[in-house]
């Protein structure tokens, strides 16, 4: 009896030696198949590799990022330096004299966006032209403005010239 069960453990002990193999088999056969499926997927569309496509997709997003640090650094150095420019402009044209024609005297007003800045006023006559400049703060000078003046001023910050000027 004893050798009849002993008998049993190893055909049921091959049994399951077998079917291990088996299942172990199958499981490896699945598993390449699974690999090569991964392998597939993960190569371009050129047959490169993903990994290489994503390195450098994330080179080319640090190099943009570089470029958008340094452009948005050159903005706020260009939006400061504009602060100060004589970006606003005001002329006025006129006759300074009676017996003169050709509006050849002028006011031009040159500010920045606070208003500050010079006005240059140039007054022809028939003999002679004389050449004037005054500093501005704010739109504003201490040694006043003509009326011909505080149009180019006035033309400079926006603000509405009144009739006759052009």
């Amino acid at each position: 009896m004893l050798a009849q069960i002993s008998q049993a453990a190893v055909y049921l002990g091959i049994a399951a030696f077998v079917v291990t193999w088996l299942a172990l088999g199958m499981l490896w056969f699945r598993q390449a198949r699974d690999n090569a499926s991964i392998r597939s997927a993960l190569r371009g569309s050129g047959g490169e590799s993903l990994e290489g496509l994503l390195k450098d997709h994330l080179d080319s997003r640090n190099r943009l990022e570089g470029d958008f640090a340094r452009a948005k650094l050159r903005l706020e150095n260009t939006e400061e330096w504009m602060k100060h420019a004589y970006a606003r402009v005001g002329l006025v044209r006129y006759d300074a004299f009676d017996d003169t024609g050709g509006r050849q005297s002028f006011a031009l007003a040159l500010q920045n966006e606070k208003g500050d800045g010079v006005i240059l006023s140039s007054v022809a006559g028939r003999e002679q032209t004389r050449t004037y400049g005054k500093y501005l703060v704010a739109g504003k000078c201490e040694q006043g403005l003509t009326p011909e003046e505080q149009e180019a001023v006035n033309m400079a910050l926006g603000i509405d010239r009144g009739p006759g000027r052009t």
